[in-house]
């Protein structure tokens, strides 16, 4: 599998372990770990952009709508998955968030995450990735 770069933004620590390790099962080891929004900018700030960030858009505390602001106007990743249940009406806040900046929004994806479902979602990513680089 090609090299991706991926950070995952999760609070609780059984599932932020289960989603590393998902990844890593993919191939994928270049993985950045955040349980909070602080840690994860300090993340991004020492360790750069990201191809493809996870998070909870309803996160403690309002950070996984913060974290998906900051990645979107700063441009720090290339692409999205959401995991875990959102409203409507947020989810209609993010889709013009997303539009506004060209973030790709690759999946919603429920908790506890299917593996085969993450694995579809990254598959998509590489290849739009590769029709990309080769026009």
């Amino acid at each position: 599998m090609r090299s991706l770069k991926v950070l995952i933004l999760e609070h609780n620590p059984f599932q932020l372990m289960a989603l590393h390790q998902m990844l890593n099962a993919m191939g994928i080891y270049d993985v950045l770990t955040a349980p909070t929004l602080d840690s994860a900018l300090r993340s991004l700030g020492h360790r750069g952009a990201v191809d493809i960030a996870i998070c909870d858009p309803q996160h403690e505390g309002g950070d996984g709508v913060a974290l998906i602001r900051h990645l979107s106007q700063r441009q720090q990743a290339h692409a999205l998955i959401l995991v875990g249940r959102a409203s409507p009406r947020l989810l209609k806040g993010l889709d013009f968030i997303l539009l506004e900046h060209e973030l790709r929004l690759l999946g919603r994806l429920q908790t506890p995450v299917s593996a085969v479902l993450m694995r579809s979602l990254v598959d998509d990513y590489l290849l739009s990735s590769r029709r990309a680089a080769s026009v």
